[in-house]
């Protein structure tokens, strides 16, 4: 069976450093920013994030012509990552660019 990807816009693979602070509560994840499109990102933390939950995600950039990434964002998936123990990746859709 062939899977065919029916996202509306392209997922650029990304090996950033990422905070997320979840906006209820204040608390701080710090984490890796996995991928990266117009509309989501994958960020694996520590610790697992309830689905609905707001964050706002930073991203600093390291280039002087590139602003950072920064953007409130809602919890849409998390689960374990299968490949590495006690990490969690977390779909975030970006509800607002900061």
């Amino acid at each position: 069976m062939i899977h065919e990807d029916k996202r509306r816009f392209m997922r650029m693979m990304v090996n950033a450093q990422a905070e997320l602070t979840v906006s209820q509560s204040g608390e701080k994840h710090l984490g890796t920013c996995l991928d990266l499109s117009a509309t989501g990102l994958s960020v694996e933390i520590e610790h697992p994030l309830e689905v609905g939950e707001l964050v706002t995600v930073f991203i600093n950039s390291k280039s002087t012509t590139i602003p950072p990434f920064n953007a409130s964002a809602k919890v849409v998936r998390s689960s374990s990552n299968e490949d590495v123990a006690e990490r969690y990746v977390v779909g975030l859709e970006i509800v607002q660019f900061n």
